[in-house]
């Protein structure tokens, strides 16, 4: 099915997520270092919040590669957790 599919609608119309998994995003970080980290100097903050985007957006190159790779999904499946 290509992205634009007229048949996509047909798919997701009665579909209900409710386990959609745990949502990380600006929690990385925050739960992989020491707490003792957090609130000592606002430029190691900063410094911690940047690293927490950047292996956020790691995580889901991830996701997209484990998506493109598996012949089984479309190429174009966003709603994969």
């Amino acid at each position: 099915m290509v992205k634009d599919s007229i048949f996509r609608p047909i798919y997701t119309r009665k579909e209900q997520r409710l386990n959609t998994g745990y949502d990380y995003k600006d929690k990385i970080m925050k739960n992989s270092i020491s707490s003792y980290m957090f609130g000592v100097n606002d430029n190691l903050d900063y410094f911690i919040g940047q690293l927490d985007k950047i292996v956020y957006e790691w995580a889901e190159s991830v996701k997209q590669i484990k998506i493109f790779a598996n012949p089984a999904l479309d190429k174009h499946e966003n709603k994969i957790r």
